[in-house]
């Protein structure tokens, strides 16, 4: 790849060049009126607000968010299956209906999004979400369990796919990957909180409540709350959001023009839509993100349980269930540095499913309690390094067009979910303690996921070669990025 025709804070170099013309340009107009320490200072300082404001705040709704949807796996360990009367694989149908209600609407969130507005949608679903979340604190049966597993993942939906989209409206391209890896690293961050907290919530003695009861209603209370804070922090789009001053926004503005990634104000046409949705590549992507948040969601949903079977106690399974996520955490936090010393998107992104598929075999060969936490701890590290590549490297790469951008994040949640239909009916309770259908599964979804970017690698440097070929000279193309 040709490190000049790309710009990206990972997995590919910076053209100074082009980076200045863009600022430049946007400033003023012209391509050499600015110095590139003022073009650079404006743009820190443009990101910077971005950050403290949309970034921070999605993330910390997205540790909620991810705690809300895994806390039924503490729930379980400490006497959910037993209350309400739970055989067989009945927390199996529990976990699937989830996915079910969640990907019931994904696919028309992004859509929604653009006709309502972020800073009213998100954080009205995080007060769904919560309200959802407690009220399963209060059922008695497992059919009332299962309805507020689909009523949870319908009112979920949206949220992942929406602060995808209005990322790639706030930042640059060049900037837009490491953020949205930034906003990934809350999925693990989450397991890390919650395993503890729903530790210490599960200790509370109450003559009428139980402990997966307090669980479930302390975290949703605590959602609700938070999401209240989005209707004034959250806004839509650049061109109108209100803590950046003018000169901000038209700074913003003129440079995503003329890099061919303002959206924020686009309207979201169905014809070119439609487009995308037939470009075969976009799909294979989807392959790689699959197969990542299969990894994650070993580790999120079923940790508790699979450290429970070796052995340990519910307290000691809850607070144990952190340890793999903490790897994760760590693994995405260096990811960037590991995809620059790599020099491209595809060849860490296998490095980090290889990993993960490392885990899952020491995970089925062997009931030796050491290994296999250690084989956790590498499907922990190696699937969230993997979240932290592929949602930002699928936008990123797919961001000519807001319909293009709309697609690759909508697809991205819709794929990532997916993986839930298949995590939640192979790792089944007959199968304890080896779990070795479950991790079979996990096996061939890693290599899946491998040869997704093998293949990308391929389409994408055949793609950029020919448009390279067609353009008039002086004419600058967009280049897909790898």
């Amino acid at each position: 790849m040709n490190s000049s025709d790309v710009s990206l804070d990972i997995g590919a170099k910076v053209s100074k060049v082009e980076y200045t013309e863009l600022t430049d340009v946007a400033l003023h107009g012209t391509e050499d009126s600015v110095s590139t320490e003022q073009n650079d200072k404006l743009m820190s300082t443009y990101c910077r607000k971005v950050d403290r404001r949309i970034l921070l705040y999605a993330t910390i709704l997205c540790i909620l968010n991810q705690s809300d949807r895994g806390s039924i796996g503490v729930a379980k360990v400490v006497g959910l299956e037993n209350d309400l009367g739970m055989v067989n694989n009945d927390f199996n149908i529990a976990t699937t209906l989830f996915t079910v209600g969640y990907l019931s609407l994904e696919f028309f969130s992004n859509f929604v999004l653009k006709w309502v507005g972020a800073s009213r949608l998100l954080p009205t679903l995080g007060m769904l979400w919560g309200v959802v979340c407690a009220l399963q604190g209060v059922i008695t049966t497992k059919g009332q369990l299962y309805a507020m597993r689909v009523l949870l993942g319908m009112s979920e939906c949206g949220f992942t796919a929406g602060i995808l989209l209005i990322l790639s409206f706030f930042y640059p391209k060049h900037k837009l990957t490491t953020r949205v890896g930034l906003f990934y690293l809350s999925s693990p961050l989450a397991n890390v909180i919650s395993g503890p907290l729903a530790s210490a919530l599960s200790q509370i003695h109450h003559p009428t409540i139980k402990r997966w009861q307090w669980v479930f209603i302390l975290e949703g209370v605590i959602t609700v709350c938070v999401s209240i804070l989005g209707y004034f922090i959250l806004q839509d789009h650049p061109e109108k959001c209100k803590f950046l001053n003018p000169e901000e926004r038209e700074f913003i503005q003129k440079y995503k023009q003329r890099e061919g990634t303002l959206g924020g104000s686009q309207k979201l046409a169905a014809r070119d839509v439609f487009k995308v949705l037939g470009d075969w590549q976009v799909w294979v992507m989807m392959g790689a993100t699959f197969a990542a948040c299969e990894a994650c969601g070993s580790v999120s949903v079923f940790a508790p349980e699979l450290i429970n079977e070796l052995g340990f106690t519910a307290a000691q399974a809850q607070a144990m269930s952190a340890l793999p996520s903490a790897c994760g955490a760590i693994a995405m936090v260096f990811i960037g540095r590991f995809v620059r010393m790599c020099g491209s998107h595809w060849l860490a992104g296998t490095s980090a499913l290889a990993t993960a598929l490392v885990g899952s075999v020491m995970m089925i060969s062997t009931l030796n309690v050491p290994v296999r936490i250690i084989g956790l701890c590498l499907t922990g590290a190696g699937g969230f390094a993997g979240l932290g590549i592929f949602p930002g490297w699928n936008i990123t790469a797919n961001s000519q067009s807001v319909a293009a951008s709309a697609v690759a994040s909508g697809l991205t949640v819709f794929f990532g979910a997916s993986s839930g239909f298949v995590l939640s009916n192979v790792f089944i309770n007959s199968d304890a303690p080896r779990f070795a259908i479950g991790h079979s599964v996990n096996i061939g979804i890693m290599a899946l996921g491998i040869t997704s970017c093998v293949v990308t690698r391929v389409s994408m440097g055949r793609r950029n070669r020919k448009m390279r070929e067609s353009r008039f000279d002086g004419e600058k193309a967009f280049q897909f990025e790898y």
